[in-house]
């Protein structure tokens, strides 16, 4: 592992690794939350650091290769719900595209 960091209310850990790679952690049950980040812009670079804003709202991460990115820290805990937030709900036919296997929230 190249870097972690706890949420300032203790929550999530993000930690970092050597393939560029960022994941966050539900500190309660260990579980993986969302899917993992990818922190460089270039395969095969490390992802060096992160660290949350004092908020624990924003994430951070840093790579060997120079790529500094922030991320909303909403979109991987509640995906569908920032989905309908940033473009509105997607059509079932969309869902169906995109998401096979997977139950559609009832609403945005």
């Amino acid at each position: 592992m190249a870097g972690a960091a706890l949420s300032p209310d203790g929550k999530l850990l993000a930690t970092a690794d050597y393939s560029g790679i960022v994941q966050l952690w539900d500190t309660a049950t260990g579980q993986a939350v969302g899917a993992p980040i990818t922190a460089t812009s270039s395969p095969n670079m490390s992802a060096n650091g992160v660290a949350f804003s004092p908020g624990g709202n924003l994430l951070a991460t840093g790579g060997s290769d120079g790529t500094v990115r922030v991320w909303v820290i909403a979109a991987f805990l509640h995906p569908y719900a920032t989905l309908c937030t940033d473009v509105g709900p997607p059509a079932q036919v969309d869902w169906a595209a995109y998401a096979p296997g997977e139950h559609e929230p009832k609403a945005c």
